[in-house]
């Protein structure tokens, strides 16, 4: 069982060139089923998409609403936000400073904080389209706060047919 994890197309942009070596998460796949790949959506996003160089919009446009590239997560190392010491300490790997991290973990509720480790990137030439998976359930379908990206309930196989992509990751088959 592999994972997709969406990413607007900035940080996409950073992973594909090789910029961006690690994803952060506020939570990380758990399941012993899970195989490490970890598939990645690029969302639609707009303004995100204009932080792109003009030289390199071109070829991303493919990406948009699509699965852009696969890697293998081998390690995931836990950080806390209180360990953030101003000088940037994962901004070579993240790409993001600091202050964002801050920020995107709003670190008044979430204090701990994941980076999902890349290696063996693979970037597809003619990216996925997110029908080409289905999703993994991991619970019952009675009053399932998860349905809401199925496109109905699961089936007898306990997978599901995305409706919409996942805000931040789920498991896929």
């Amino acid at each position: 069982m592999r994972v997709i994890r969406s990413a607007k197309p900035y940080w996409i942009y950073l992973i594909i060139t090789g910029k961006k070596k690690a994803e952060i998460g506020k939570d990380f796949p758990k399941s012993p089923d899970w195989d490490r790949i970890v598939e990645m959506y690029c969302s639609k996003d707009k303004k995100s998409f204009n932080l792109i160089p003009e030289k390199d919009r071109e070829w991303m446009r493919k990406y948009l609403g699509k699965i852009a590239c696969k890697f293998t997560c081998k390690t995931i190392d836990e950080y806390n936000t209180s360990w953030l010491d101003g000088e940037d300490m994962l901004k070579n790997t993240t790409c993001l400073d600091d202050v964002e991290i801050m920020d995107y973990m709003d670190c008044y509720t979430h204090r701990k904080f994941y980076c999902w480790n890349i290696s063996y990137l693979e970037v597809y030439d003619n990216p996925k389209e997110l029908s080409e998976f289905v999703g993994v359930c991991r619970k019952s379908c009675l009053n399932c706060k998860y349905v809401k990206y199925f496109d109905g309930l699961c089936d007898e196989r306990g997978t599901y047919k995305f409706a919409r992509p996942p805000q931040s990751w789920c498991y896929a088959g």
